[in-house]
């Protein structure tokens, strides 16, 4: 292995540099994941690609643990309430809109 030294004013010598070593430059390659069958339609996927097509076939996500699993689980709750909120206010403006003029007028004198 090669060394390196630098000059320390200080001491008036060289010093050996002892730094941590690199990071190899080349490449990582991956081994590919091995064929299962779907736990959702029972197709059989074979490789990262058909695990990706898959998972959005079954408008599923990768598991990521517990904690990141009740945080999607609350993000997709709050989620349904405000649609379920818009949904309430868009039926009661309609109503409100195709009621009678008299029904109308009883709501608006109370």
């Amino acid at each position: 292995m090669r060394r390196r030294f630098i000059w320390d004013r200080t001491l008036q010598t060289l010093v050996e540099v002892t730094a941590a070593p690199r990071a190899p430059v080349a490449p990582v390659v991956w081994d590919d994941l091995p064929a299962y069958e779907s736990p959702i339609d029972g197709r059989l996927v074979e490789g990262r690609k058909q695990r990706r097509e898959d998972l959005a076939r079954s408008r599923c996500r990768p598991y990521e643990g517990r904690e990141q699993e009740l945080k999607e689980a609350a993000r997709v709750r709050a989620q349904q309430e405000r649609q379920l909120d818009q949904l309430a206010e868009k039926m009661a403006h309609r109503g409100w809109a195709e009621a009678p003029e008299r029904i109308r007028k009883l709501f608006r004198s109370k």
